[in-house]
């Protein structure tokens, strides 16, 4: 065997694990991304929870929005009362995850 051949196989030898390695730490990453992205749930808009909010807030009326707290939209609502008596104000929580 001449030189040049015996060291050509040696470059193939030490470069063919390396490859085989590469390949398969691709495809490992790629399936974990896609399993991660299976795992999170899809969040609604902060308009659809506001809609949830208002149906469960009967004849309130809104009076805005506190923002996200973790992961629910807090919408502040009042309530008219008698005219002795004061508005009754309150929040309703709506999970972002659609619940």
């Amino acid at each position: 065997m001449t030189r040049l051949s015996a060291i050509l196989i040696a470059a193939l030898i030490a470069a063919a694990p390396l490859s085989a390695a590469t390949a398969q730490d691709r495809g490992g990453r790629n399936d974990r991304d896609r399993s991660e992205a299976s795992r999170e749930p899809r969040r609604i808009s902060q308009a659809e929870a506001q809609g949830i909010a208002r149906s469960r807030a009967g004849d309130a009326r809104l009076v805005g929005s506190m923002g996200m707290r973790g992961n629910s939209y807090v919408f502040r609502f009042e309530r008219r009362r008698s005219n002795d008596r004061p508005a009754e104000v309150f929040d309703i929580a709506v999970d972002s995850r659609g619940g």
